[in-house]
């Protein structure tokens, strides 16, 4: 009976384990187009993944959307932050009016077109007059060399909406830097 408990507390062990150090030693290139929203976005996941993984992540800022998703069809980002509107642009998809029916849409299409995964939305920001979902988006290859990945970042799942997001952006503009804005956040958060 002994043996059987010090195996079971070696396996809750060990798979609380296997999440925290999925990631360490690995690093991952986060794409953004520059739109606040976007870095700070990427700063989260930047804090989020080196405090609880000791993953190093380096954000690459792009002047356009066509020259990110070339870096990303030529392997050298890993994930990028996007919104439902430019998916739907990139997909050359029409405007849908329900922000859900937009992520269901380019959730499904970038998958069966450029190989690529949406994760859970950080949350749901009014932008051009209506409402966007932003959320991460991997390669299929960063899934299969990080599968703990989309495990940690559904932490961020839901974390933004407008007030939250134009609070956050306030203090950015107030000189306060970005990974600093987001260290604060998820500190606050409870999430590191």
């Amino acid at each position: 009976m002994r043996k059987l408990v010090v195996a079971v507390l070696v396996a809750i062990t060990l798979s609380g384990v296997g999440l925290a150090h999925a990631c360490v030693g690995k690093t991952l290139y986060v794409g953004i187009t520059g739109a606040e929203n976007e870095q700070l976005l990427a700063e989260m996941v930047s804090v989020l993944l080196a405090e609880r993984t000791g993953t190093t992540v380096k954000v690459v800022d792009y002047k356009n959307a066509g020259e990110m998703y070339q870096a990303m069809r030529q392997g050298k980002l890993g994930l990028i932050i996007e919104n439902t509107d430019r998916a739907l642009d990139v997909m050359h998809l029409p405007k849908e009016s329900s922000p859900q029916v937009a992520y269901e849409t380019v959730k499904r299409e970038y998958r069966k077109s450029l190989n690529l995964v949406w994760l859970a939305p950080f949350g749901m920001i009014h932008g051009s007059g209506h409402p966007q979902l932003y959320a991460p988006v991997l390669s299929t290859d960063t899934l299969g060399n990080l599968p703990a990945l989309p495990k940690l970042l559904s932490k961020l799942s839901g974390i933004l909406n407008d007030g939250t997001s134009a609070r956050l952006l306030r203090a950015v503009k107030g000189e306060e830097k970005p990974k600093t804005v987001a260290r604060d956040f998820l500190k606050a958060k409870r999430l590191i």
